[in-house]
């Protein structure tokens, strides 16, 4: 009798493991997918992340250039008598209205020369509706963080320091 309750506990015991893996066995599929979709999410999420981060500091940013601006009664960075875009920005994005034409309808203040220009609207049409982008200046070697929004004369303006205006259809 204890030879039939030995072989009896075995074969529970079997059944219970071929019962246990069974039920973690066949979801490997659909676990490592979720994973997948997991990992991906998180990805998406650290990269919007850091855009809103990027954002953030440009925001402060050009507050930091606009106060040092007040403060000191005039434009700061960039070299006098040469066209470029500024590191400095305008309170406004209305700008004075264009002096000169440049290609594809981009036009610019008397402080900014075509080369920025174009470079600015090409960070634009990368970004468009941005409200601040950052562009290079051949004519200086630096980089500048200009204001963009409506210009009353239609399309889009993006103002920075020297007194740099592109006027972009």
């Amino acid at each position: 009798m204890s030879r039939i309750m030995g072989v009896f506990a075995v074969l529970v015991l079997v059944l219970a493991g071929a019962f246990a893996v069974g039920c973690g066995g066949s979801d490997d599929g659909a676990t490592q997918e979720q994973l997948d979709a997991a990992k991906e999410e998180g990805a998406k999420e650290a990269r919007q992340q850091a855009k809103l981060q990027q954002l953030q500091d440009q925001v402060k940013e050009l507050q930091n250039q606009a106060q040092n601006q007040n403060s000191s009664g005039s434009n700061s960075g960039g070299s006098s008598g040469s066209s470029t875009g500024g590191s400095g920005t305008s309170s406004s994005t209305t700008g004075t209205g264009p002096v000169s034409s440049c290609t594809d309808g981009v036009q610019v203040g008397s402080n900014t020369s075509c080369a920025f220009a174009m470079n600015v609207a090409g960070e634009y049409g990368s970004n468009p509706g941005a409200t601040s982008i950052r562009a290079y200046s051949p004519v200086t070697g630096e980089y500048y963080v200009l204001a963009c929004g409506p210009w009353t004369g239609g399309g889009t303006v993006c103002v920075g320091g020297n007194g740099a205006s592109v006027y972009l259809p």
